[in-house]
């Protein structure tokens, strides 16, 4: 009687740490790390180079500036930005901001886009062993998924 109980337990045990080993193996959580660093951002759908952003942590949360465009004039401004991002320069501006971690990468935050001057929700998710940042904002036929590359 003994013996059977003692063979069960060890089955719950060798069953509670496969199960731990496979969520730690899960690419989302073996993807931890920083996404703090330089990054290039590629059009959506061309996949063209767009720009080079800038991600920084501070206060325990990600902001992000875009650093240059990939083409066009380097002193480009935001013309269909609102409030104080209006008529300013892209190169330097806070595109990125609030970003905090979660369990699976980071959330809360805010997407300025410069195309529509338009602020959205978005997560951040570092993927391919942190070499690339997913970022998603959008929903349904909205949704906009975008794989940035590490560069630096």
């Amino acid at each position: 009687m003994t013996f059977g109980i003692r063979r069960l337990a060890l089955m719950c045990v060798v069953a509670l740490f496969s199960g731990a080993a496979a969520l730690f193996a899960h690419p989302a959580i073996a993807d931890s790390g920083s996404a703090a660093g330089k990054w290039m951002i590629h059009h959506p759908l061309s996949g063209e180079p767009l720009m080079i952003v800038e991600i920084e942590e501070k206060d325990g949360a990600l902001e992000g500036h875009i650093v240059k465009l990939a083409e066009g004039p380097e002193d480009a401004i935001c013309w269909s930005c609102t409030g104080e991002n209006r008529n300013k320069p892209l190169a330097g501006i806070k595109f990125l901001s609030g970003f905090r971690p979660d369990a699976m990468g980071w959330s809360g935050g805010f997407l300025l886009r410069p195309a529509t001057g338009t602020v959205s929700p978005a997560r951040l998710e570092l993927v391919d062993g942190g070499r690339a940042l997913l970022m998603t904002t959008g929903r349904g036929p909205l949704r906009v998924d975008q794989k940035w590359e590490r560069i630096d």
